[in-house]
């Protein structure tokens, strides 16, 4: 298992090849999170980085097995859980304390425990969680009672500030949204073979649940001849035995380029969101997809929600759905206006640009962090 500090800020070189570390600025932050490309926390990581902040990663998933798929491997994962969330810890305490940084940043952290950031604070480390989730409720154990240690708690959801409010007397907490990783969603040009791969009419990609099981397989069931391509996991657990629907399913995720290629190969992308989960008040209203099919400069029919309707123009950056009868009007119509598609993708493609990247992102972390280290001093007499 393995931690690694990763910095990148501007360097000079003599002519000899030495490199002067002196040009670095010299900021230094550790953050928690996943270690594949498409993942929130690996683009929030090489944002840190582009900002020019010296940064030690510590992945999870290298401490805790969550990754075995055997049922032998999954049974001796959770005997050895324990002992591996301790390691994590003992990893993060004695990294905190080595590398002094001025904060940890935790993309979800469900292996973190409450012991391990009041630690981390005590050393003077400021501890900020960035939290994806539907429901804090939803995912382990720990969250629940960890979330209350740290400093600050950004959350993509509006909702998620109440929840946490009335759940768990959490007030250190603001909306930060989904953003793109500029580094993986842009427009990609396809190769016949990526054609041939992922060619769609209509995609989705994403995890099985109820409400989008029945909303793919009523689009099948209506319209049999248009080729629908679902990927994601447990698609495994559809039981609708639509033949055209059962067609559609690929059996398996897309991560990464794969990601991409499967969304500029298809003329409309859905976007559904999750519904309500337990611990929650309400279902998403925006998702990561949100940005980044815009931000391959592809076509994307969204659900019709409050907070999307605050970031796009409806009708002009985005179209949106009400309803199954809703949405395959919009696939007819769509399907037969390359170039309307075109124009509202060029359109949501500046916009997402303009302020929805990682970048973005950490700047406004970054921000809030000055911002609180600045409360904290003493004023000077």
């Amino acid at each position: 298992m393995t931690t690694f500090s990763i910095t990148h800020a501007a360097r000079s070189t003599d002519h000899e090849g030495v490199t002067d570390e002196s040009s670095l600025e010299g900021r230094r932050a550790m953050v928690v999170c996943d270690q594949w490309l498409g993942s929130d926390g690996y683009a929030g990581m090489k944002s840190l980085r582009r900002a020019g902040w010296d940064v030690h990663v510590i992945p999870e998933w290298e401490y805790v097995p969550v990754r075995w798929r055997t049922g032998p491997m999954k049974a001796l994962g959770r005997i050895v859980r324990p002992a591996a969330e301790r390691q994590l810890r003992n990893e993060l305490l004695l990294q905190a304390k080595r590398l002094a940084p001025e904060f940890l940043l935790v993309f979800k952290g469900r292996f973190i425990t409450p012991g391990t950031i009041a630690a981390i604070r005590r050393v003077g480390v400021r501890c900020y969680n960035f939290y994806p989730d539907v429901s804090f409720r939803a995912h382990g154990p720990h969250l629940p009672r960890v979330l209350p240690e740290y400093d600050w708690i950004f959350t993509t959801k509006s909702f998620g500030l109440v929840d946490m409010r009335e759940q768990l007397g959490i007030t250190r907490a603001s909306v930060l949204m989904f953003a793109f990783d500029p580094d993986l969603h842009h427009p990609m040009r396809l190769s016949a073979r990526d054609e041939e791969t992922y060619a769609a009419d209509i995609s989705y990609i994403g995890t099985w649940s109820p409400k989008k099981e029945t909303l793919l397989a009523e689009i099948a069931r209506q319209r049999p001849a248009i080729r629908l391509r679902i990927w994601g996991e447990q698609w495994y657990k559809a039981r609708i035995a639509d033949q055209a629907f059962r067609r559609a399913i690929a059996g398996r995720e897309v991560i990464g380029a794969e990601f991409v290629k499967a969304i500029c190969a298809s003329k409309i992308n859905l976007s559904i969101m999750s519904e309500q989960r337990v611990g929650a008040s309400k279902g998403d209203q925006v998702a990561t997809r949100t940005f980044s099919v815009p931000a391959c400069g592809a076509f994307v029919i969204h659900e019709r929600t409050d907070e999307v309707l605050q970031l796009f123009r409806e009708g002009e950056e985005i179209v949106c759905y009400d309803g199954v009868d809703d949405l395959i009007a919009k696939v007819d119509r769509y399907l037969a206006d390359d170039a309307g598609r075109r124009d509202i993708a060029a359109r949501a493609l500046a916009v997402v640009r303009a302020r929805h990247s990682w970048d973005t992102r950490i700047g406004d972390i970054v921000a809030h962090h000055d911002q609180s280290v600045r409360r904290r001093q003493p004023e000077v007499p």
